[in-house]
């Protein structure tokens, strides 16, 4: 089996749990969504549980990817942090699509829940001192970590409860976190 099969069951597992939620999770339902037979399935994911766990660590290393992809191209601390907050605003909804909680609310909500610490040191550790330009953590008022978990709590929110413009939240963020010299307040229309 291939690195390509393997990403293609952890991103048909996604997709699975998007429609149906991990409870009705059926390892014969990923074999077909991703191509391969169930007894290739089984040979790299003999249970359920190896395969949430391996999906798990797959959505890990998909956030690490696109923020470090994200933060590659720019060159200076506020562009970097600018970039990483574009990302967070439009990361989940790309993965999981209009509907987060629809299948499984208490899935979603233990999901994000579980991810926010690893991705909060993710943050820290690709971002660096670029959380030193937010103006709460140049002033001592928040460490770098705190202000990566806010930022995430908020792009949480965001999935969760979506703003009308994603664009407003954006700029609010930016310029909360010093990289503008003021909030959007206006709404979509």
């Amino acid at each position: 089996m291939t690195a390509t099969s393997v990403e293609a069951i952890l991103a048909a597992t996604r997709r699975v749990i998007a429609e149906r939620g991990p409870e009705k999770l059926r390892m014969s339902t990923i074999a077909a969504a991703a191509g391969v037979s169930r007894p290739t399935l089984y040979k790299w994911f003999p249970t359920k549980d190896d395969l949430l766990e391996a999906f798990t660590a797959y959505e890990e290393q998909l956030f690490d990817a696109r923020l470090r992809d994200a933060i590659d191209a720019e060159r200076t601390p506020g562009r970097k942090l600018a970039a990483a907050l574009r990302l967070l605003v439009t990361y989940l909804d790309g993965l999981m699509g209009p509907d987060p909680v629809g299948a499984d609310p208490a899935f979603a909500l233990q999901s994000l829940a579980s991810s926010l610490g690893r991705q909060t040191t993710s943050f820290v550790r690709l971002l660096g001192d670029a959380f030193d330009t937010v103006p709460a953590v140049r002033q001592g008022h928040l460490s770098r970590g705190q202000a990566a978990e806010l930022f995430l709590r908020l792009a949480y929110s965001h999935y969760l409860v979506p703003h009308p413009d994603p664009e407003v939240l954006l700029a609010n963020l930016r310029s909360f976190a010093g990289l503008t010299g003021h909030a959007v307040t206006r709404a979509a229309g």
